[in-house]
Formats: structure tokens, C-alpha cells, sequence
């Protein structure tokens, strides 16, 4: 059964963030019962790390002291843990813009791409790190108590993540830099989990936003990943990559970005549409009524 939701047996907004963010700690302490993290359980832990920041940030206006500390301590350790997930996804989108080809010399770049995405030995100790600093984390989330009555923390959250997704959309419009449609797609995923967790109060009108949210989040997730590659290509030495195939190979993943930017905006623009604060009003509204079901 989902837990990354909100729920009617929930007797108040504190009680709903503490179980989500409890949840979400102890399936990270699950992943983390074995010696060193695996590949699965860096994905799950930099995932839920994810969840849990967007809650957070949906309650910061509740949180003034907490937030701050927590937000960053789970950025910083997510971000560790980084680089051990992107060089298998640089393998998977290579193999996206070569599927099926077996030219040598792409066959012998893709071994190096495949050799560069062996996961390293752990850092000793790294494991116990990890699970200390989780487990503390979950006694930390037992005394979290939101400030403020629940409708004001709930359209504050709301109608700042709509209106820094609006923000990063139009920059990135803009700027068509990768940096700015990677920061586009952070905010973005914002929107998906805070619709997630509000997909109860009203399924037939939440669970479509969050099913196109997903979508772009992943459409502008797919473009970040092309660029990584992009940049990891340029930086490989000519005995690894000849000038010619890595030309070819840059003009594949431009024209994927371009498709993807031409899907990501309407999208974004779909989902972004109306004033942030009167949509975190209605929104905040129809959880009201929801809510009335327990009165």
C-alpha cells in the first residue's frame, strides 16, 4: 500500500509528515542492512532522499528551524552518493542513441562506458555512515511539529513550488542551456511528489497531474542525462574517441534534446498554467473538504 500520500487517518498535518518522512527513513535503513550499498540500493536511497526533501519543502513555511538543516543534510548525502549512479546512466543512454549498431568503433566505446559504470569498491565504513546518519535522522523526524495552522504551511509550500517551477520553466525557455533544464526539471519533480501527496483528496483530478508530471520530469530527466553523456564524450581522449564518431555522435544527442524540449514545453506549460497562489488555494480547498470526512 502507497505511504507517500496523504491519508484520512492522519490526525493532523504533523502527524501525516511525520509518518511519510518515517516511512520513507526506514526504507532507506532497509536498503542500507546490507555491508555496502549496492546499485539498487544507491537508486532507492537517492530517490527517497528526494521524497522526503519535497515534503519538507511543501512544509517549510512549518518548519523554519528544521527544514533548513534537514534539506541540506539530505542534499549533501544524495549528492555523495551521485556519481556512482551517473556512470551507469551514461552506459544506458549511449546504448539509447546506438541501439542496435555494431560499428567496432562504437563497440569499443561502449566497453569503456561499460567498464567506467563498474561500481567501486565502497569506502570502508561507508555503509555504517550511511545507517548511522539514517538512523538518526529517523529519531530527529519523531519531534517534528509544524508551526502555524495547517491551511497557511500547506498554500505557502504549494504556491512557492509552482511558482519556482514557473520560474526555472521560463528560464530555461529562455536560455535552452542544459544547466537551465536541469534545474526546470528539479522543480518539476517538486510538482510530482506534492501532487503525489495530495492525489487522495481528489483522485480523478490528481492522479492525471501527477501521471504528466511524472511524465515531464522524466522527459527533462532523459535530456540531462544525454547532456552528462554530451560531456563526458568531450572530455575522452582521441585514442578512446575519434573526432569524426564523436561528432556524430554530438549531433545525435542534439537532436534528442531538441525532440525532448519540444514535448517538455506545452507540457510544462499545461501543468503551470494559472496564478500559483490561487491554485495552491484550491488545491488547499479541496484537501479541506477532504479532510471534513474525519469532523
Amino acid at each position: 500500500m502507497p505511504t507517500y500520500r496523504f491519508e484520512l487517518r492522519d490526525a493532523s498535518l504533523s502527524e501525516a509528515l511525520r509518518r511519510i518522512a518515517g516511512a520513507e527513513t526506514a526504507a532507506i535503513l532497509h536498503l542500507l542492512t546490507d555491508d555496502a550499498p549496492e546499485a539498487t540500493a544507491i537508486l532507492g536511497l537517492r530517490k527517497r532522499c528526494k521524497k522526503i526533501r519535497a515534503v519538507l519543502r511543501l512544509m517549510s513555511a512549518g518548519l523554519p528551524k528544521v527544514q533548513p538543516a534537514e534539506n541540506a543534510l539530505l542534499r549533501e548525502t544524495a549528492g555523495g552518493l551521485a556519481s556512482r549512479r551517473e556512470a551507469a546512466a551514461r552506459l544506458a543512454t549511449f546504448d539509447q542513441i546506438a541501439a542496435g549498431e555494431t560499428e567496432p568503433a562504437l563497440l569499443t566505446l561502449r566497453a569503456h562506458l561499460a567498464t567506467e559504470a563498474l561500481l567501486p569498491e565502497a569506502e570502508p565504513g561507508m555503509g555504517d555512515s550511511l545507517r548511522n546518519t539514517f538512523a538518526a535522522l529517523a529519531l530527529r523526524i519523531e519531534s517534528w511539529e509544524l508551526r502555524g495552522p495547517d491551511r497557511r504551511v500547506l498554500v505557502e509550500g504549494l504556491a512557492e513550488t509552482r511558482m519556482r517551477a514557473r520560474t526555472a520553466m521560463r528560464t530555461a525557455r529562455d536560455a535552452r542551456s542544459d544547466e537551465a533544464l536541469h534545474d526546470w526539471r528539479k522543480r518539476a519533480k517538486d510538482l510530482w511528489y506534492q501532487t503525489r501527496l495530495l492525489a487522495p483528496v481528489w483522485p480523478e483530478v490528481m492522479k492525471p497531474l501527477a501521471l504528466e508530471a511524472d511524465i515531464l520530469g522524466k522527459t527533462l530527466g532523459h535530456h540531462h542525462d544525454l547532456a552528462d553523456l554530451a560531456a563526458h564524450l568531450a572530455g575522452l581522449e582521441e585514442d578512446v574517441l575519434r573526432a569524426p564518431l564523436r561528432e556524430t555522435l554530438m549531433a545525435r544527442i542534439l537532436e534528442a534534446q531538441t525532440a525532448l524540449e519540444t514535448r517538455a514545453f506545452p507540457l510544462g506549460a499545461r501543468l503551470l498554467a494559472g496564478d500559483p497562489e490561487e491554485v495552491a488555494e484550491q488545491w488547499v480547498k479541496w484537501w479541506k473538504i477532504w479532510r471534513a470526512q474525519v469532523g
